[in-house]
């Protein structure tokens, strides 16, 4: 049992020893079953919101008004739950974060709902490279990407040129319009929240990509932070890619995608593409279509992308967004698993989908979830793929 944990308006955290923690995997409040100690590097969010926790007599209880839940974001983990509150029809949604669910262990020491599912990808702060406006003070990718380091403290641009990995944004508009309030990327510390607006030239993405290549940086990678769907800008990705192959052959050159596009993806491959991240929530068309609002695809659309990727030889990541209550109903799990399944070895990477929890879950209907380490149990059937956590954020 762990005990209830909450704070107030000004961020001061109380433990009730008589009062038993709760969190919710779904449309409920349930005792919170499975945590560990609050990781190195979590942070702690006060929500406008009541917190509940279960009485004396094993009841779910608001706490009071100005008692508040307190949730965590914790970088480089799966949350397993959310925490349990009452929500506040007359106020705006919560902003768009992974929040796990915390309580404190009998010493009173502050544990979260979360788990590791499989080894952390290097964070990437071991080495990091040098500002790319030295080499390219003229170049109107470096300035950006300075920029984005400076005003945004954008984890990805601060990795530099000659770093583990170069962030690549085009400015690419988005391929998905939610009506949800998710982020259908991190929401965690260090990502960029501001959608890219510069659009860089093929000549300057090459430019910069080389300086970094050639000082034995890591991949070039598209489709990272805060960009849209980059297969939208096909001639510009597709030019760019082909020049930083004619200028490093050996070169890893990375795409994230949503998927749109198979026929520009394979132009992409057929650049010198070497690997694809293709990011959704779910693996089951309703719900995928729900989720995500695609502006001008659909779920076929992902799965011909797929296999666009399977024919031209890509390593495949499938980056998998998780929300407690949707994510591990029986039959999205069933969907995920058949879809690994119908996929040659590749990396499953699970990554918490930001979002205000409760308003997400009422867009689908009320169904039964199984808990997020059933989900983890279940991928297992696909051994074939390696399943990776995302890093924490670099700061």
């Amino acid at each position: 049992m762990y005990a209830s944990v909450h704070t107030d308006r000004s961020g001061r955290v109380f433990v009730s020893d008589d009062r038993e923690a709760a969190a919710m995997d779904g449309a409920e409040a349930a005792p919170l079953a499975e945590a560990i100690p609050l990781p190195p590097g979590s942070e702690l969010l006060p929500l406008p919101r009541e917190a509940v926790a279960f009485d004396r007599g094993g009841r779910p209880r608001p706490l009071a008004k100005g008692r508040l839940a307190l949730a965590a974001l914790v970088p480089g983990h799966i949350r397993l739950a959310f925490p349990a509150y009452v929500d506040d029809a007359d106020a705006g949604p919560l902003d768009p974060l992974p929040y796990a669910a915390v309580g404190a262990d009998a010493r009173g020491e502050l544990v979260v709902a979360a788990a590791r599912a499989g080894a952390p990808q290097p964070a990437g702060t071991a080495h990091r490279g040098h500002s790319p406006l030295r080499a390219h003070p003229a170049n109107a990718l470096a300035r950006q990407l300075a920029r984005c380091s400076r005003d945004h403290a954008c984890a990805s641009a601060k990795l530099g040129v000659g770093g583990p990995e170069l962030p690549v944004p085009l400015g690419a508009p988005p391929a998905e319009r939610p009506r949800a309030p998710v982020a259908l990327r991190s929401g965690y510390a260090g990502a960029p929240i501001e959608p890219a607006s510069f659009r860089p030239t093929a000549r300057e993405i090459v430019e910069v990509a080389a300086s970094h290549l050639a000082a034995g940086g890591g991949p070039v990678a598209f489709g990272r932070g805060c960009d849209g769907e980059p297969l939208a800008r096909i001639r510009v990705l597709e030019e760019a890619i082909a020049g930083i192959r004619a200028r490093a052959p050996r070169a890893e050159i990375h795409l994230e995608t949503s998927a749109s596009d198979a026929g520009a993806l394979r132009r992409a491959a057929s650049a010198g593409l070497t690997s694809v991240a293709v990011r959704f929530g779910s693996a089951r068309a309703e719900t995928y279509e729900r989720l995500h609002r695609p502006v001008a695809h659909r779920w076929s659309d992902v799965r011909a992308s797929l296999q666009v990727a399977i024919d031209h030889g890509l390593a495949i990541t499938i980056a998998l967004l998780v929300l407690p209550g949707l994510t591990d109903r029986p039959a999205e799990i069933d969907g995920i698993v058949a879809l690994l399944s119908d996929l040659p070895r590749g990396r499953l990477e699970f990554r918490d989908l930001g979002a205000d929890p409760l308003r997400t879950l009422a867009v689908f209907p009320p169904t039964r979830a199984l808990g997020v380490r059933t989900l983890l149990d279940r991928i297992r059937e696909a051994d074939h793929f390696e399943v990776r956590l995302p890093a924490a954020a670099a700061v």
